[in-house]
């Protein structure tokens, strides 16, 4: 748009420039120029008022920003050259976060006890999916927040960049729970024998989907304010942030991963036919 001011304005400058003059006590050419005049470039209107500013004064005047700062015309197209890379990461981003919250909906609408074949089949490839999921969106995630958007230089400086960080520790490592007992079941049951779920199995398991959606309208939350600067400091290293969301995130899987190993259902054994 700016562009389109700035060559108007030399054009109306160089044709009222170069455009010829009525002769002195011309009347019809008086008139004509006062009858057809859109623009208001003739000089019968600057004749009436000699100190008026004429209008290709005026478009030459507005363009002079875009002449004296040339970054304001390629402010906008800056980063058109990773336009489809940053659009395709955020589509990817989205599906996945999409995707794992299907997942997640199918585990809790499906885990209860004494779950026959077909249920315990269904939450096995819901965790799959959940998993893949979990990738596309750590990878996707990376290359927004690196390769695309604002920059690691931003992001590295944004609390709530690591806060987000560390919501995404805690999902994933409270999802290793039903991980790790998913992966547990199926196995018995490949190997012909497989405890019934009982009450206390299935209510830990359906408390940690719970947590899972909850930590899933968090996250895009954290990620909103965080993408428009909320918060934004250069005094708090990130290294020391990075740091803390790492611990939350090894911390918090060794302990789910270590409950689900540990925890004692005390279901009735049952032998399964092949």
């Amino acid at each position: 748009m700016n562009k389109s001011i700035f060559i108007w304005g030399l054009l109306a400058s160089t044709s009222s420039a170069w455009a010829p003059r009525p002769k002195t006590g011309s009347f019809q050419a008086k008139r004509l120029s006062e009858k057809f005049d859109p623009f208001g470039l003739s000089d019968a209107s600057s004749a009436k008022s000699p100190n008026a500013v004429r209008p290709e004064a005026a478009i030459l005047a507005s363009a002079f920003p875009l002449i004296a700062t040339p970054s304001v015309a390629s402010a906008a197209t800056a980063f058109a050259p990773n336009a489809p890379g940053a659009a395709l990461a955020a589509y990817g981003h989205y599906i996945a976060l999409i995707g794992m919250l299907g997942c997640i909906m199918v585990e809790r609408l499906t885990i209860k006890p004494n779950m026959n074949d077909d249920e315990e089949d269904a939450i096995a490839v819901a965790d799959i999916g959940l998993g893949i999921f979990g990738v596309l969106i750590a990878y996707t995630g990376y290359l927004r927040a690196v390769e695309f958007e604002k920059g690691f230089a931003f992001y590295s400086h944004e609390p709530l960049f690591w806060l987000k960080v560390a919501f995404v520790g805690v999902f994933g490592a409270s999802s290793f729970f039903n991980t790790v007992i998913i992966i547990q079941r199926a196995l018995a049951k490949r190997e012909g024998k497989l405890q019934p779920m009982g009450e206390k199995l299935s209510k830990r398991m359906i408390q940690i989907c719970n947590a899972e959606l909850t930590a899933i309208t968090i996250i895009p939350l954290t990620a909103t304010f965080m993408a428009r600067g909320v918060g934004y400091s250069q005094d708090i290293p990130w290294q020391a942030e990075a740091a803390l969301a790492a611990l939350i995130f090894v911390g918090l899987s060794f302990k789910y991963v270590k409950e689900a190993l540990t925890f004692e259902d005390n279901p009735t054994s049952i032998e399964l036919s092949e």
